[in-house]
């Protein structure tokens, strides 16, 4: 459950923000958080960047629009226990591990392992979408992950769909760890102790208040998981450093071995998957299917590259539900670029 607020709290779409002490967010919950100090902007070593520049897309907003907390505090999405509820209802298993895992379907593009590669970091800009989800939930998102089974750190984001979850067929923004392969450890944004917040304005399980519409006007969040000098695991969107995962919560995860981009779908309790992405499969009108674009990864070196050829794989379960259509290097202004999704149905577990 959410601790008191600091100050009166926001109403934002139905959900309720509260403004915390920044030092009394429930992360200090955990164990091994007791004496964590709290870093209130990240380090990172010097690296290459290869900065991908603008496109026609316009950014997708979420988080305190107006206001921001006061100094000393930040902005909490308010955990009732019907959403603590849901969320544990719903499938942890949301990391794109293996190409046939039940109930769940991928279309994700993924560096390969390689011994003597390791990554420090994902980016990429996403086609933020509604996909009409009437039952299950529908994922784009981004990841870096370190092991396997129980042995497994993992940490995914971007926006989701989930009815179940949130009460709305709304997107939201959405963040996910684990340390163990979701056995004993990890959750949805702050519905465990784990992520700390630093942002005064942008939160966990913000509502997207401006979406892309099929053959219409087009929003995108430019979004990173990136390890800092500290070995914290940063989240930030559009240049906004929201917060981080602490090292010390997760086992042996100093560098990331697979890092990868694309949509997940989880099936609804009748079966039925839903739609991915923009709900239309890719093809080349950017105006109507769902875009992954300027997607780059980080390697041990700290230098920033994208997927060159033979060097990442196509992940797809169900290629009569959802695809992936690979651009390859389309330019410096958006650069690597796939679409992915689908209309979902009767796609099997």
């Amino acid at each position: 459950m959410t601790k008191l607020p600091s100050f009166p709290p926001f109403t934002e779409f139905g959900h309720i923000v509260d403004c915390i002490d920044i030092n009394k967010q429930l992360a200090f919950d955990h164990p091994l958080l007791k004496d964590h100090k709290i870093q209130e902007r990240p380090h990172f070593s010097k690296r290459t960047t290869k900065n991908a520049g603008l496109s026609g897309k316009r950014p997708s907003m979420i988080g305190l629009l107006q206001d921001a907390c006061p100094s000393g505090t930040v902005p909490i999405r308010r955990t009732t226990k019907a959403d603590l509820i849901a969320i544990r209802s719903m499938s942890n298993n949301i990391y794109p591990q293996t190409t046939k895992v039940p109930n769940i379907h991928r279309a994700v593009i993924e560096m390969q392992k390689a011994t003597h590669e390791s990554y420090l970091g994902v980016t990429g800009n996403i086609n933020v979408y509604n996909p009409d989800v009437k039952e299950g939930s529908s994922y784009a998102v981004m990841y870096v992950t370190k092991g396997a089974n129980e042995n497994l750190n993992s940490i995914t984001s971007g926006w989701m769909v989930s009815p179940g979850t949130y009460g709305t067929g709304y997107s939201y923004f959405f963040t996910y760890w684990t340390t163990d392969g979701a056995n004993k450890t990890g959750c949805f944004n702050i519905a465990c102790p784990g992520f700390v917040q630093v942002d005064k304005s942008v939160y966990l399980g913000s509502h997207f208040v401006n979406v892309s519409i099929p053959n219409g006007p087009q929003f995108e969040i430019g979004l990173s998981i990136s390890k800092e000098e500290d070995g914290n695991w940063w989240v930030t969107k559009d240049k906004i450093n929201i917060g981080y995962f602490p090292a010390n919560i997760f086992n042996n995860f100093a560098e990331a071995e697979i890092v990868g981009w694309g949509g997940l779908a989880v099936n609804s309790p009748n079966g039925i998957s839903p739609p991915m992405g923009s709900g239309i499969f890719p093809d080349d009108n950017y105006k109507h299917t769902s875009q992954f674009r300027a997607i780059q990864y980080r390697n041990s070196s700290g230098v920033l590259d994208g997927p060159h050829k033979y060097s990442y794989d196509t992940i797809i379960d169900s290629p009569d539900c959802y695809l992936i259509d690979f651009h390859g290097y389309m330019g410096k202004f958006e650069g690597y670029t796939f679409g992915f999704g689908g209309p979902g149905g009767d796609c099997g577990t």
